[in-house]
């Protein structure tokens, strides 16, 4: 995939990096043909990663923040849980306390510093989608993202960076 179009890749809990949040990316042994398409082709990423795509500010985890939320609220769906952290402006509210995360001492990296575009989370069951509206001094709207669990469902989900609108997209090997 690599070799057509640039791909960030991130870690998530049963990969063979460390447990605790933020995970580290994969080790670079284990994506050895990656590197002949140049460094900006493949990237190997954090959990959770931030990056911008043409002024699009995305923003997700793996999914075990959004879980772990689930697990401790009464949010009935994976959707209502990601809203519940964009408005509580934390990713990982219930770490170190039920979600093993590493300790900073000088700051929390999983406090928001402003509001992305898109707000996403993979490992999901199925495919949800939302958008909320902010209010406040960013008042923007914020399209939220359930990512269903690729090895599972293989379903990847594309987002359009004009209308931030996006579609689930089943990949299928025969």
């Amino acid at each position: 995939l690599a070799a057509a179009l640039p791909v960030d890749v991130m870690p998530g809990a049963p990969d063979p990096t460390n447990a605790a949040l933020p995970q580290q990316p994969l080790h670079a042994c284990l994506l050895p043909g990656s590197a002949g398409f140049g460094p900006a082709s493949c990237v190997r990423a954090t959990n959770p990663h931030e990056f911008d795509l043409a002024g699009v500010r995305f923003l997700g985890s793996a999914g075990q923040n959004v879980a772990d939320v689930g697990r401790y609220s009464t949010a009935p769906t994976r959707l209502a849980c990601l809203e519940a952290l964009l408005r509580w402006g934390h990713l990982a509210p219930t770490a170190p306390d039920t979600l093993p995360a590493y300790p900073f001492k000088d700051r929390d990296p999983f406090v928001l510093q402003g509001a992305p575009h898109v707000l996403f989370a993979g490992g999901a069951g199925a495919f949800e989608t939302g958008v909320v509206r902010l209010d406040g001094p960013e008042q923007r709207e914020v399209r939220l993202i359930s990512i269903p669990e690729f090895s599972a469902t293989g379903v990847i989900v594309l987002v359009n960076l004009r209308t931030l609108e996006c579609h689930p997209v089943r990949v299928a090997v025969e």
